[in-house]
């Protein structure tokens, strides 16, 4: 994919949350990922002083258990951001994996000098912010419904927001997604399909 194409795609993201920034002063090297489906972006324990962009495509955040267990922290579909916020911002070791659901397309770059470029100009400043905020509202609408919702409205949540993987993505990694069990899944699937 063209690299011309891959930031402007970059700069129209950001658009959407603050007009007014400066792209002309924005100088970043990217380097493009072409993921297959299951390959992953970042590895839970790795280090990355990189953020991604997620072009095209759609990744799930999971960490392992010491057991081996996954957990699926999140879903992110293209355009996005996606990263370790740990790993970028603390030099620490990412706590989770970042793995294609689909063959996908995103690129990286360095965040420090992403980091000092944005921090020159308030209008782009003020679109990360308001990036950051959103993902925060999602991660609280996230845990609200973990609380509030039955695992069958939290199945139907995921239905309705990712209709694309409902009967492609793995049982599994659905459940855990939605904080229950696979057996629990096939039980709500049961009685959805039983359902008038």
């Amino acid at each position: 994919m063209d690299k011309q194409y891959l930031t402007h795609q970059l700069m129209h993201f950001f658009d959407q949350y603050q007009q007014g920034i400066h792209w002309d002063s924005l100088t970043l090297e990217i380097k493009v990922h072409s993921l297959s489906k299951g390959e992953c972006l970042l590895n839970q324990g790795e280090t990355s002083a990189n953020m991604f962009f997620l072009s095209c495509g759609l990744v799930r955040y999971y960490s392992l258990s010491e057991s081996g267990k996954e957990y699926t922290q999140t879903l992110a579909k293209a355009p996005k951001l996606v990263g370790s916020t740990r790993a970028l911002t603390l030099a620490q070791p990412a706590s989770f994996n970042i793995e294609a659901v689909v063959d996908s397309v995103a690129f990286s770059f360095s965040w420090q000098s992403f980091y000092q470029q944005m921090c020159q100009d308030l209008a782009f400043t003020q679109a990360y912010i308001k990036f950051l905020e959103s993902i925060f509202i999602a991660k609280e609408q996230k845990e609200h419904a973990m609380v509030k919702h039955s695992a069958t409205q939290r199945y139907l949540d995921f239905c309705r927001d990712f209709s694309e993987l409902k009967d492609t993505l793995p049982k599994q990694q659905i459940a855990s997604y939605i904080g229950i069990t696979p057996i629990a899944l096939s039980r709500i699937r049961t009685q959805l399909k039983n359902t008038p």
